[in-house]
């Protein structure tokens, strides 16, 4: 009898890898410790509920396909409670923890095409919902599909079948590919009695709203688990083969190329409980200059006047959207502070600390600030606007005394 991979998890020491069997086994399965979960031809289904339930940080799922056999497609298969690290994982379901991934895709299981004219061209429309990007891949000679990436939102898609023989069946596959995978067949059959079939509609999404969508909670959803100060990501999920960017102290980049306009941040690192660290966020003009105290967004300011900045006292992340930004914001600044009532607790007590950039529900960037000793204030980041273009430079630099500092330089008054 094959291996139950809810053991298998339990003999994978932290940081390891549980390789599973080919096959198909019955979930829920739960990976409750950062390892990488990694497939060879395997299937983890259940009936209801959830197939797969992430509870630690750290964690990776990998060459997977993971199906809801019964239930509605809006039902969650995959929940997790922190970032995951996703590669080549095939969903039939909702996911639940993955950014714009979350809740379900508006397209359907199977395409019915009903009867094609063989020998020549046949076209056929239909409008999906999806929550973010996506590559539609057909791999079957003779099916055409336009526009083969989508934008989040609503969408019409083409499907063009062209010289497929009478009396012949059309089985095809169409993979809508984002974060996950997801599967829809699509079947017809030739037939010389009828002519070409011309801009026929075979699905049409309901009409919704995309963004709502992914606040919304499924309805099987199980509770998260109770929030910390840190979130800990440790490997992409790459877009269309997008690696993940390790970057170095002093480093600087094109922002866009790698999150877009919108990211999330989180901060993860190794501390004693007694320590408490905070973020920062500063929005600077061009003279590195404070809009007044509204420009520093932190647990006592959580959102920005025009919404480009929020902070999440609930895990610690920080949220940005640059679209959003003021046009006389030229520099986003990221410090961390510890808040612990002398200077004895510092930076020398926190060992690896992290910075991850999450966008569309995976990490695109990290950076470990490793030279940090007796500081009490790091500056992490620096988003600036150089020539029109949003870039980033990677500090990792700090204050010995505090907050108080750096408030100053920015022309906010504190006392030091």
């Amino acid at each position: 009898m094959a291996d139950n991979i809810n053991d298998i998890i339990l003999r994978t020491p932290h940081g390891g890898t549980a390789m599973l069997p080919s096959g198909e086994f019955e979930g829920p399965v739960y990976i409750t410790k950062p390892i990488r979960l990694v497939g060879k031809d395997t299937t983890i289904w259940a009936k209801r509920g959830s197939v797969i339930e992430v509870t630690a940080q750290g964690a990776a799922i990998e060459e997977l396909r993971v199906e809801l056999t019964e239930g509605d497609v809006r039902d969650t298969a995959i929940v997790a409670n922190h970032p995951v690290m996703v590669n080549n994982v095939e969903v039939q379901g909702g996911v639940k923890g993955f950014g714009a991934e979350d809740g379900y895709f508006d397209v359907p299981r199977t395409i019915e095409l009903g009867a094609l004219a063989p020998d020549t061209e046949n076209s056929f429309t239909m409008t999906v919902n999806v929550p973010a990007q996506t590559e539609i891949v057909c791999g079957t000679s003779g099916v055409t599909i336009s526009p083969k990436r989508l934008s989040a939102g609503r969408n019409e898609v083409k499907i063009s079948v062209r010289g497929i023989s009478d009396h012949t069946v059309l089985y095809s596959e169409l993979l809508f590919k984002s974060q996950f995978t997801r599967r829809v067949y699509l079947m017809g059959r030739a037939d010389s009695n009828i002519p070409a079939v011309s801009g026929k509609c075979v699905y049409t999404a309901p009409e919704r709203d995309i963004s709502e969508a992914q606040t919304a909670a499924p309805a099987n959803a199980e509770p998260t688990a109770p929030a910390t100060d840190v979130i800990s990501v440790t490997s992409p999920a790459p877009l269309y083969d997008m690696p993940l960017l390790d970057m170095r102290m002093g480093q600087r980049i094109s922002l866009y190329q790698y999150i877009g306009t919108k990211c999330s941040i989180y901060f993860t690192c190794i501390k004693p409980d007694n320590i408490d660290i905070d973020p920062y966020v500063f929005m600077l003009d061009g003279n590195e200059r404070s809009f007044g105290d509204s420009g520093l967004i932190f647990f006592g300011n959580e959102n920005s006047d025009r919404g480009e900045v929020k902070y999440f006292p609930g895990d610690g992340h920080v949220e940005i959207d640059f679209d959003k930004a003021d046009y006389r914001v030229q520099k986003i600044t990221l410090a961390y502070s510890i808040y612990a009532g002398n200077y004895s607790n510092n930076f020398s007590l926190v060992r690896a600390p992290k910075i991850s950039i999450v966008a569309n529900g995976a990490e695109r960037i990290a950076f470990t600030m490793d030279r940090l000793t007796d500081e009490t204030t790091a500056v992490a980041l620096e988003f600036y606007m150089y020539k029109g273009e949003w870039k980033l430079s990677a500090v990792g630099a700090g204050y010995r005394n505090g907050m108080a500092k750096l408030c100053n330089r920015y022309g906010i008054e504190v006392e030091e």
